[in-house]
């Protein structure tokens, strides 16, 4: 009696905590590859720029941090935010 009912708690367990490790996924490492280029490229204008356009360079460099945090954090991101990023529309 009492194997069955730590086998059913076993089972149990298993099928609790199963959703758990599937949302625990790790980022793609390209997509972070790609998202720390981008970062790189957004470090290197802001410090060979002046005025205005660092300002954009930087706030771009920003987003990515912010995207990249949360990313490896394991929280959600827009795809949109992230395709913004890759093809170069932020601003």
């Amino acid at each position: 009696m009492n194997t069955k009912v730590f086998v059913l708690a076993m089972a149990i367990n298993v099928v609790a905590v199963a959703p758990m490790w599937a949302q625990q996924k790790s980022p793609d490492a390209n997509l972070l590859a790609q998202l720390e280029k981008r970062l790189a490229q957004s470090d290197s204008e802001s410090k060979r720029l002046t005025g205005a356009p660092k300002s954009l360079w930087l706030l771009r460099e920003a987003k990515i941090e912010k995207i990249i945090e949360r990313l490896k954090a394991g929280q959600s991101v827009d795809p949109k935010e992230i395709d913004a990023i890759l093809s170069g529309r932020v601003n």
